[in-house]
């Protein structure tokens, strides 16, 4: 016993889709008996919905989850040799530097004014004053990927 899947290419039974209220493609093959739901071939309920996607998705989960590691240790990889690079440039006094794909500028250490409202500075200049905080900023190295 099974109602008839419908055109609309989702793997569920019409009745546990949440569309289903005004759907022109859903079945009506329990709309008179919907107790007998359950007796439905098609009908997934969220525990097979989830086993059966990731079934036919498996080969996009791995390899979602292999790019997402591996981006992880590129990122890692990253950093480190901005660390060496920026380094580098410090010794050597080197602001700026291209090549045919990317250019590198050296961002300097600094200060920053984290609570900095010009309305705030206008309107009430004390309290902005008694609330404005200088912190350090870390030197850094912009990389820009040309186009």
């Amino acid at each position: 016993m099974g109602g008839e899947k419908p055109d609309c290419g989702k793997e569920i039974c019409c009745y546990e889709c949440e569309q289903r209220e005004g759907c022109v493609n859903a079945c009506n093959y329990y709309e008179d008996e919907p107790e007998r739901a359950s007796e439905c071939e098609d009908r997934f309920n969220d525990e097979n919905a989830l086993v059966t996607m990731k079934q036919e998705a498996a080969g996009v989960i791995k390899a979602i989850a292999n790019l997402t590691l591996q981006k992880k240790a590129i990122e890692e990889q990253e950093k480190a040799m901005r660390v060496q690079l920026m380094a580098a440039m410090e010794k050597y006094g080197v602001k700026s530097f291209e090549n045919e794909d990317v250019k590198f500028t050296y961002v300097a250490a600094t200060t920053r004014t984290t609570v900095d409202s010009t309305k705030l500075k206008k309107d009430l200049p004390d309290v902005a004053a008694k609330y404005s905080k200088t912190s350090n900023v870390s030197a850094s190295v912009k990389i820009t990927v040309k186009e």
